[in-house]
């Protein structure tokens, strides 16, 4: 059984694009922030990182479409990667992959513009595993640096 997601957020990072013979990847963090009305006031949640990742020509309407700042509504499916460094320690991440994703529009305006179609296989794998595990490796933590950023008025 899969496990699907939809989160609404604003992107907390530039998208990183990587591409090779016959498949891309498009990658960036989103911050979600809940918030309520608590009396006359406005109340903001503590904000969820996720890791976003997509493929195929998704990546490369991503690549083209989708800026730090802006916010996005996803949806795709809950992802969970296990694996051990060098050192012999245990690491586990959560990240999306991304079936849909849109500007939001409760939030303003967008316009679609139809691109092209790329050759990519739809069943294509998000990339080959070398690549994640080069990514995993050298993917800064940037975490500390966007919940400073999704502390403005404009983090949900």
């Amino acid at each position: 059984m899969e496990t699907q997601i939809s989160l609404a957020g604003n992107v907390g990072n530039d998208v990183e694009f990587v591409c090779g013979d016959g498949w891309s990847l498009a990658r960036f963090r989103l911050g979600c922030t809940p918030h309520w009305r608590k009396g006359s006031e406005w109340v903001n949640g503590e904000t969820i990182w996720m890791t976003v990742r997509t493929s195929g020509q998704t990546a490369v309407n991503v690549r083209d479409s989708v800026r730090k700042g802006d916010p996005l509504v996803v949806v795709g499916r809950l992802r969970n990667r296990i694996w051990t460094d060098e050192a012999g320690a245990r690491h586990e991440r959560q990240h999306i992959e991304a079936l849909s994703l849109g500007h939001d529009l409760a939030r303003g305006v967008s316009t679609f513009v139809r691109p092209e179609r790329m050759p990519f296989d739809d069943d294509e794998p998000l990339a080959p595993d070398e690549l994640v595990a080069a990514e995993d490796a050298v993917a800064p933590d940037t975490s500390a640096a966007e919940d400073s950023a999704a502390d403005g008025p404009e983090s949900s």
